[in-house]
């Protein structure tokens, strides 16, 4: 099931607070089964954050998900904490 997000943020950081956004207007949805999010944009744009540089983002459809990094010798993965 997909759920239209209230704010454009693709990702917000646990220990933070901080967020990876969108342009305010940007429909973000997101899958409530998979918690991948998607967006459309009609032209480029920027993704924000506070402690990162800004990524430009080029026009057409998207979907973004959490990254997730393996721990080979404890056989197991995890979020990346932001």
């Amino acid at each position: 099931m997909k759920k239209k997000l209230d704010k454009p943020v693709l990702a917000e950081g646990e220990t933070h607070g901080h967020a990876h956004r969108l342009p305010v207007g940007t429909c973000v949805m997101e899958d409530t089964d998979t918690g991948l999010r998607e967006f459309n944009l009609d032209h480029d744009a920027n993704l924000t954050h506070e402690e990162h540089g800004t990524v430009r983002i080029p026009a057409g459809e998207h979907v973004s998900g959490k990254v997730r990094e393996f721990d080979h010798p404890a056989e197991s993965a995890r979020n990346v904490m932001d």
